[in-house]
């Protein structure tokens, strides 16, 4: 039995489910048709090289917030909430930051409004009556996990409803508070709030490591050799097959139980009966996901 106090739920998946650094925000994205983690990453890069599409840095990373008005109905008899008996009345859903980057189309943003060029000036008023054009088509934030995925949370209809306070002081920068609500575009679109959070999971195919087996110094060991040096934080794994079939390990698969972990230079005992069975080597990282592999046969001692 565990000690008083120990209980936890700390696991090593744990460290694959950590949502890292402050992410990014991004207006009028387009992300619909990307498929994983690698081209919605490639399309962030497009949108920063042509400086289009992005709100620019910020500070003091950001907030998610979703405001719910809960109802449950008062029903003679109803002694406890009823499983199926709540009701969402209303949702109010808003991305907050603070921005740093002082530009013209930062602050028509947030006040709803357009960049009126003239001359050498770039001028932004704002609106007392707001229209269409006055709402972004979204916003969204994107930050990335710990095991490499990215998590994507985007508002529709995005309108900065914050008072404006952009502050200034000696020794600093300027920095424009912004807090933006989803809007409903349709009022047959009542089913579902007006945002999303999507997971872009990564994808890949796992690196070739070439092994060779040769009979070892002590009977049932073998020598394994490999063609790789160790990264930071990645180890080497391996497994034993049949005859016939070699153990596999795909892009990113965590290594359970059956797989031992090798030092990468000593002999490994695996019987004299293994000697003619498949053996596969794995490297995997820091997050005990698989990143190359490769089989050989075994040359095992056997007298």
């Amino acid at each position: 039995m565990s000690a008083p106090g120990s209980l936890s739920a700390l696991r090593e998946a744990t460290f694959d489910k950590l949502q890292l650094n402050c992410g990014i925000f991004l207006k009028n994205f387009t992300y619909e048709s990307l498929a994983d983690a690698a081209a919605l990453l490639s399309a962030i890069q497009t949108a920063i090289t042509n400086n289009s599409g992005i709100l620019g840095c910020t500070r003091g990373g950001g907030t998610f917030n979703v405001g719910r008005e809960m109802r449950n109905p008062q029903i003679d008899g109803l002694r406890y909430r009823f499983k199926g008996g709540s009701f969402v009345d209303s949702a109010d859903p808003y991305l907050s930051t603070t921005l740093v980057e002082t530009t013209p189309e930062n602050f028509a943003m947030v006040l709803g409004s357009s960049v009126t060029t003239s001359g050498h000036k770039k001028i932004v008023k704002m609106p007392t009556a707001l229209n269409s054009g006055s709402y972004l088509t979204n916003l969204c934030w994107v930050g990335e996990l710990s095991n490499g995925d990215l998590v994507l949370i985007c508002l529709y209809n995005a309108l900065n409803t914050a008072d404006i306070s952009f502050t200034f002081q000696d020794k600093s920068e300027g920095a424009l508070a912004v807090e933006f609500h989803a809007c409903q575009s349709d009022a047959q679109e009542y089913d579902y709030a007006p945002f999303e959070v999507v997971f872009f999971e990564t994808t890949g195919s796992i690196g070739s490591l070439t092994i060779s087996s040769a009979a070892g110094t002590n009977v049932g060991g073998t020598k394994i050799t490999k063609d790789y040096t160790l990264g930071a934080g990645e180890h080497f794994i391996y497994k034993v097959g049949t005859a016939q079939v070699a153990p596999s390990l795909a892009y990113h698969e965590e290594a359970d139980y059956t797989w031992t972990e090798w030092d990468g230079s000593s002999d490994i005992a695996v019987g004299v009966d293994a000697n003619g069975k498949k053996i596969t080597v794995g490297v995997v990282n820091n997050q005990n996901q698989a990143i190359k592999s490769g089989s050989t046969t075994l040359v095992v001692k056997t007298a």
